[in-house]
């Protein structure tokens, strides 16, 4: 098998597995859970869990309170009496039935005092489209600006890695180049550094095993950036990071830490074990030589940085793209009034969640960044269906900005390398 076809199929497994999450992440919102604390109520119902043979859908109402237990309640739809049943309070089963798709109305006996109780299988579109229109303008055009600040300090970020190389190519040109390695991530996963390194290849004649060297050094550094905001992000929110861990691997919460340090634990005893016993075997292996390379590669990278005549711009940037980062998403939730409340730590939580979805390397993160906000949210004891809606909005902003950005950047280094091209033919003759 070629590696044209098997890189074929790695895109579009990671394609699937993205649209499965988001099909996975939008499932809170055509079969939502409705808060039930006022009879009557209406609440609208779409795909449902399943459907019967008279094309009505299935909704669930959760185990209520001892209080409420056989309370009877009914359920209309355009004056029609369509179900009627009691509550339960039996912890093992959830009361199920049948109703018409659309607009239904639930109403029941009202007990003395306060009351509260969830109705599962909710379509809560209106209410996902209802909270994406709540951000403001302003604060998606500044989110859009942060975006492109990051690529723009990045271009510039990348001249000051050439510098020792001795090569100095245009600022504008490296800039449009990163922009359009950006725009290939995003339709083609891991191609946006060799399509950028490429790009200023053929403006500006960088030899491209020169440009490419210089990514090991982006990549050092980034991950140390990466590292710094996720234990920041951690610290602060430990009791949030454990439910996220137990959201992501499927347990119980509280579980979520101790498990993972107990795998992780397991695993490095194993390998240590199997590298001390066969450690000949396997260094002799193209992997170990892959993971040899890897580590060189990095510690060439450090020694690169070090050599920078300008450390303290190479390190202005890195913070400043970094921050860009944060505030790009930052802006999004200070826009929108029921995420407003967040503070800095919690914001900057949800940023390392969705990133932990962007490492899948599905196009553009579409589906894994989504379901990984959401699950963020939830760790932070707000709605998965808020936090997908605001997944979307980040996901939405930072996308076309990608796609104008890096668009119009390849536009810009094709026309100056036909023009360049036609000059250089000019003198020829």
């Amino acid at each position: 098998m070629s590696k044209t076809v098997v890189n074929i199929l790695k895109y579009i497994l990671f394609l699937g597995i993205g649209v499965a999450l988001f099909y996975w992440a939008t499932l809170d919102i055509t079969r939502g859970a409705f808060i039930v604390n006022t009879a009557p109520t209406t609440f609208e119902v779409g795909s449902g869990f399943s459907e019967n043979a008279e094309g009505w859908k299935e909704v669930r109402i959760a185990p209520v309170k001892e209080e409420l237990d056989q309370t009877p309640f009914v359920v209309m739809h355009q004056d029609n009496m369509v179900h009627q049943g009691l509550l339960s309070s039996d912890k093992e089963n959830e009361v199920r039935f049948f109703v018409p798709e659309g607009m239904n109305t639930f109403a029941m006996t009202l007990p003395e005092g306060d009351f509260e109780f969830v109705i599962k299988g909710v379509d809560r579109t209106d209410e996902l489209i209802t909270d994406m229109k709540r951000a403001s303008i302003p604060g998606i055009a500044l989110s859009f600006l942060f975006g492109y600040l990051a690529i723009v300090s990045r271009g510039m970020r990348w001249l000051i890695i050439l510098e020792p190389l001795g090569y100095k190519p245009n600022m504008w040109r490296s800039i449009h180049a990163v922009a359009f390695g950006y725009f290939a991530n995003t339709f083609v996963p891991r191609s946006g550094e060799l399509a950028r390194c490429a790009a200023l290849n053929q403006t500006d004649e960088v030899p491209v095993d020169k440009l490419f060297g210089t990514v090991i050094s982006e990549r050092v550094v980034d991950m140390v950036m990466l590292l710094i905001f996720m234990s920041v992000a951690v610290i602060t929110n430990l009791d949030a990071f454990n439910t996220l861990l137990s959201n992501m691997t499927g347990g119980d919460e509280g579980d979520g830490a101790s498990s993972l340090w107990m795998y992780l634990g397991i695993a490095a005893a194993i390998g240590l074990l199997v590298l001390i016993v066969f450690r000949k075997k396997i260094m002799a292996t193209s992997i170990f030589q892959k993971v040899k390379g890897f580590v060189l590669g990095v510690l060439e990278g450090l020694k690169s940085v070090l050599k920078m005549k300008r450390k303290g711009m190479f390190i202005f940037h890195t913070v400043f793209i970094w921050n860009m980062y944060f505030f790009m998403a930052y802006i999004i939730y200070m826009s929108i009034d029921a995420t407003s409340h967040m503070t800095v730590f919690q914001a900057l939580f949800v940023m390392v969640a969705g990133g932990f979805g962007m490492v899948l390397p599905a196009p553009g993160g579409i589906g894994s960044y989504h379901w990984t906000v959401k699950l963020g949210f939830i760790a932070l004891g707000m709605s998965g269906a808020l936090g997908f809606a605001v997944a979307n909005v980040l996901w939405l902003t930072q996308t076309v900005m990608i796609i104008i950005g890096g668009g119009i950047g390849y536009l810009i280094l094709m026309l100056y390398r036909i023009r360049r091209d036609r000059k250089l033919a000019q003198h020829g003759s």
